[in-house]
């Protein structure tokens, strides 16, 4: 693996326009196209095309890559960021053996672990462990401008998108709903995936959907700018009642002028997680933790995407709620960061 190949991709990686990740995640997989015989490759499920999760995925992927880490027989891993459908799939994959790593929200990564909800009688949560949390996601609100919905009541009747039957949107849309009074039935609920819900939208088939993601979300920024669209927060007794009664929801607020609003809008967030398999080796555990803390990786993480400033050792142990794996917990113990009992 060249090194100035590794520095294209990292150029590529750095930048906030959407080709910018697409090019380092097409670089990285030429890498490995090349290199595969050589590597322990190393998959990585990211997210699809809207949202935040392949673009900083791509980041952390090259930072890593640059690192050169080998394994105790001498192999050098290389980390292919894949686009998924998210958190749900990512779980699945990993538990499957076919992701080595992936990102995932805090509260389906806790359903996985509970085994309830889209993971009831599975085993999914057995064979995952946390390595950190990065950001805290937003959920975002979108409603159509002449749907006459400003404020969430007023969903009733309305065609709704709240993602793919059994996302980890979907699962959160039901307690929200549930602190309204409100069911699914309410509702006019489709099941649709982001970019889907976003053309829905635009042309007129939907009057709002839900969207869990960090901002800003670009498609959710063109119906702002194009006049289409509009995102709208959620009442402060709702947000306190939700985060008193979830453990994985936090307070959050979309700061103003990320989608042309005057002022804050508030919201609930979940944590965004890495998760690997509990059975990826201790020393490349400890090596990718190591990496995702140091210096050079927060630097491009914050210089490479809007969350990326968010993204703090500090804050790596927030929400989560399943073991850390082996290699993650050694690095925070050598760390002096103090390691919650429930995590170890």
């Amino acid at each position: 693996m060249t090194s100035a190949l590794l520095a294209t991709a990292r150029n590529f990686s750095h930048g906030t326009q959407a080709v910018a990740p697409c090019a380092a995640a097409l670089i990285l997989c030429v890498l490995v196209l090349q290199t595969v015989s050589a590597n322990e490759v190393i998959r990585f499920g990211t997210g699809g095309n809207e949202g935040s999760y392949f673009p900083v995925g791509s980041i952390i992927a090259v930072a890593i890559n640059e690192r050169r880490i080998e394994t105790e027989d001498g192999q050098e891993i290389v980390v292919l960021p894949q686009r998924s459908n998210g958190s749900v799939a990512n779980l699945n994959d990993i538990s499957d053996n076919l992701l080595e790593m992936g990102l995932a929200q805090a509260d389906v990564v806790s359903f996985a672990r509970a085994a309830v909800g889209q993971f009831e009688d599975t085993a999914v949560g057995e064979s995952l462990r946390t390595v950190g949390t990065l950001y805290v996601e937003s959920v975002h609100l979108v409603v159509s401008v002449d749907s006459g919905i400003e404020e969430f009541s007023d969903l009733a009747g309305k065609r709704v998108s709240v993602d793919e039957l059994g996302s980890g949107t979907q699962i959160d849309v039901e307690p929200m709903l549930a602190a309204h009074e409100m069911t699914y039935e309410d509702i006019q609920a489709v099941y649709l995936k982001p970019v889907d819900s976003i053309e829905r939208l635009r042309e007129g088939q939907l009057d709002a959907f839900f969207m869990i993601a960090g901002y800003p979300i670009k498609g959710v920024k063109d119906l702002v700018d194009e006049g289409i669209g509009k995102v709208i927060g959620l009442e402060q007794e709702i947000i306190d009642q939700l985060t008193s009664e979830h453990l994985y929801f936090s307070r959050s607020v979309i700061p103003a002028n990320i989608y042309a609003n005057d002022s804050q809008t508030p919201t609930l967030g979940v944590p965004a997680q890495i998760i690997v398999n509990n059975e990826l080796d201790e020393s490349i555990a400890y090596e990718i933790t190591k990496t995702l803390w140091s210096e050079s990786t927060l630097k491009a993480l914050a210089e490479g995407h809007p969350r990326g400033a968010d993204i703090a050792a500090e804050t790596a142990l927030r929400g989560v709620a399943i073991p850390l794996h082996l290699g993650s917990f050694r690095y925070y113990q050598e760390q002096g960061i103090s390691v919650p009992q429930h995590v170890r």
